[in-house]
C-alpha cells in the first residue's frame, strides 16, 4: 500500500512539474505577442489625417460658400491614343459628368516645363462629352506626360470659375 501510494505522489509531482511547465510556456508566448505587438505599433505610427474644408483635387482662389460646396465628377479615360502624324485620337473620352451640376470646360497642357497647351474645348454643359479630341499640334511618335485640367464654371456668372480640378493623362503616339 505504501508503494501504491508513493507511485501515486510521483505521479501527481511529475503531473504537477508538467502543468507547471506548460503554464510557463503559455506565459513566455504571451509575452512574446505582447512585444512584437509594442514593437510593431511603435514602428508603425499611423500618419497624421489632415482635414480639408474642399474636396481633394479641387483649386479655389475665391473662397466662397459656392465655390467651396461645389463637388465636380469627370466622365473620361486617361490613356488617350493618337495615330502615328495625327493630332487626332481615336480614343479619348471626356465629358462633364450628368452627376454635375455646373459646366466646364478643360484644357490639356503637356507636363514639361513650359506647359504646353495643346487643346482647349468649348464649353460643356452638363452631361455633354467630347468623342474627338484633336490637338493643336501634331506630337512626334512616344508617350507623353499631360494634364487635363477642367474649369468649373458659376451657372450665374458664366465668365467666373468657381475652381479648377486636374488630372493627369497619358498621350500615345504610336504607328497603327
Amino acid at each position: 500500500m505504501e508503494n501504491n501510494m508513493s507511485i501515486e505522489n510521483e505521479e501527481n509531482k511529475e503531473k504537477n512539474k508538467s502543468k507547471g511547465k506548460k503554464i510557463i510556456i503559455v506565459l513566455l508566448i504571451l509575452i512574446i505577442i505582447a512585444l512584437v505587438a509594442v514593437i510593431y505599433f511603435l514602428l508603425h505610427k499611423p500618419e497624421e489625417r489632415v482635414e480639408r474644408d474642399i474636396s481633394e483635387g479641387l483649386v479655389v482662389d475665391d473662397l466662397d460658400e459656392k465655390a467651396a460646396n461645389a463637388r465636380f465628377t469627370t466622365d473620361m479615360n486617361m490613356i488617350w491614343t493618337f495615330p502615328s502624324g495625327s493630332a487626332i485620337s481615336n480614343n479619348a473620352q471626356i465629358g462633364n459628368s450628368a452627376s454635375n451640376i455646373y459646366e466646364c470646360y478643360f484644357e490639356v497642357y503637356l507636363d514639361d516645363e513650359e506647359q504646353t497647351l495643346l487643346y482647349s474645348s468649348p464649353v460643356l454643359p452638363v452631361g455633354k462629352r467630347i468623342d474627338k479630341l484633336e490637338l493643336n499640334q501634331v506630337l512626334e511618335d512616344g508617350s507623353y506626360d499631360a494634364i487635363c485640367t477642367y474649369h468649373i464654371l458659376d451657372d450665374e456668372k458664366p465668365d467666373r470659375e468657381l475652381g479648377t480640378v486636374s488630372f493627369a493623362v497619358s498621350l500615345m503616339v504610336v504607328k497603327e
